[in-house]
């Protein structure tokens, strides 16, 4: 019942207590509903903008432990790429090596470097989420793969090149000096200047000394004729090889020499054993390579080192 702009609301307990009555002014009424609307609003608001900076929150916290482990796995890739570098580098120097068996000329860093592609931005826009360092190392490594592709793919074609040559040359192959003459040691002295062990003097080194122990089996490197076989002063024992091309080899130093001028050795074959005689101050071999008479680098030639 409106009475007055009163409303009146009628309450009717359990049980057997009397009805009981109580009024209220619509505007009071009106104006209690409008507030609780507007406290419900803001609440709900309230509630949706928590509800959404808890989202942001976890998105940003989500992308970065993502971007944590894309590093982590970039730093595990450039490991892994450096590894790649240097076996395409051990690989370059190998081809160089079998070039020269081969008669080819040498390939230019140009060409070793196969050129410059495009920079590889397209990965890093397709995930625009990432940070600005993260974004630049996943460049780079993009552009390190795509070199070291192009340049296996570029030693592949030039290793069908060099093995079609060899195979249309193989007498070539056979005399041309490219063995280990010890198959164990290492190299204590390589070919050019160096301080001589004996006089301390700068003097030019026109050989390789492979140290290794007393009685190592010492190789013909080439198929040839020996030329000499007897004692210098200097040098000791010496077994000397000609071969064809113009190309002559020379094992110095040894304890023991087991073949004779004029014998007709192939590659492989044990020409002495290493020693130390002549001017020498430790067990090692010195192995000399002359090219038309000019003393070259025997490294040049050995396939591997």
């Amino acid at each position: 019942m409106i009475r007055d702009k009163l409303l009146t609301f009628l309450y009717l307990p359990d049980g057997a207590s009397e009805p009981r009555s109580f009024a209220i002014r619509r505007n009071a009424l009106v104006a209690l509903a409008v507030t609780v609307l507007v406290a419900l609003g803001a609440s709900g608001w309230t509630v949706l903008h928590y509800s959404s900076r808890l989202q942001d929150a976890y998105k940003v916290e989500l992308l970065a432990k993502e971007n944590g482990a894309l590093r982590s796995q970039i730093d595990q890739l450039d490991g892994e790429m450096e590894t790649l570098r240097r076996q395409v580098s051990q690989n370059f120097d190998f081809q160089k090596k079998a070039r020269i068996l081969a008669n080819l000329d040498e390939l230019s860093n140009d060409v070793a470097e196969v050129g410059v592609g495009g920079p590889a931005l397209g990965l890093a826009y397709a995930i625009p989420e990432l940070d600005a360092g993260t974004s630049n190392r996943l460049v780079a490594a993009r552009e390190d793969i795509d070199k070291l592709v192009r340049q296996a793919r570029l030693q592949r074609d030039d290793y069908e090149t060099i093995v079609a040559r060899l195979e249309a040359s193989n007498e070539q192959v056979r005399t041309t000096p490219s063995l280990r003459p010890v198959n164990v040691g290492f190299v204590s002295s390589r070919f050019g200047w160096r301080m001589d062990p004996i006089s301390g003097r700068r003097t030019m080194h026109r050989g390789v000394d492979f140290s290794a122990r007393m009685g190592t089996p010492v190789h013909a490197t080439a198929d040839g004729v020996v030329t000499f076989s007897g004692v210098w002063r200097t040098y000791g024992n010496v077994v000397e090889i000609s071969h064809s091309a113009g190309f002559v080899t020379r094992f110095a130093h040894l304890q023991r020499r087991l073949v004779q001028k004029g014998q007709r050795v192939v590659r492989g074959d044990v020409v002495g054993r290493v020693g130390s005689t002549g001017r020498s101050t430790f067990s090692h071999l010195h192995y000399e390579i002359e090219q038309e008479g000019d003393r070259v680098d025997p490294m040049r030639f050995v396939l591997v080192d």
